[in-house]
C-alpha cells in the first residue's frame, strides 16, 4: 500500500476517553546526523493498517523516513520520504508488508537533516495508532 505524503497541521487526537493523545519525542541528541530506528510491536493482524505521524517541530529541516521490509510474502521496503521542516506526515501501510517474521516488529528509520539532531534541534517527535478490522 502506498504512503500517504499530506501534511497535518492542527489536528487534536483524542481518544475515547477524552484524553488528548501526546506525541513521543525521539532520543537521538548526542551527536548530529545520528538516525533512530523506531521499533513497533503491533497488536494487530498482520492485514490492519498502521498509522505513523512524524513532526519536525522546530523548523531545522527536513527528517528522511525509511521503514524496513518485512519478511512475510507481501513485504516490501517503503522508502517514504522526508517530512519538511515545520510539519507532519501521516505513513499509513498495511502491517504484513513490513513485520518480522520472527518478532513481528517493524521498523522505522528517521534521520534527520544534515548537520542537526532529532531531539534536540529538530525536536522530532512521533505518534503510531494501530487501525482494527
Amino acid at each position: 500500500m502506498a504512503n500517504v505524503d499530506k501534511v497535518v497541521t492542527n489536528i487534536p487526537l483524542i481518544r475515547e476517553s477524552g484524553v488528548v493523545v501526546t506525541a513521543v519525542a525521539f532520543t537521538s541528541d548526542t551527536t548530529a546526523n545520528d538516525t533512530e530506528t523506531l521499533i513497533i510491536t503491533p497488536d494487530v493482524a498482520p492485514g490492519n493498517k498502521i498509522i505513523v505521524i512524524i513532526s519536525e517541530v522546530s523548523g531545522a529541516g527536513p527528517l528522511g523516513v525509511n521503514i524496513k521490509a518485512g519478511g512475510y510474502w507481501a513485504g516490501k521496503a517503503m522508502t517514504a520520504g522526508s517530512v519538511a521542516a515545520s510539519t507532519s506526515v501521516a505513513f499509513i501501510f498495511q502491517a504484513a508488508a513490513h513485520q518480522d517474521m520472527d518478532d513481528n516488529t517493524i521498523e522505522i528509520i528517521v534521520s534527520p537533516h544534515t548537520g542537526e539532531q532529532l531531539a534536540t534541534t529538530s525536536a522530532a517527535t512521533w505518534m503510531c495508532f494501530e487501525m482494527p478490522d
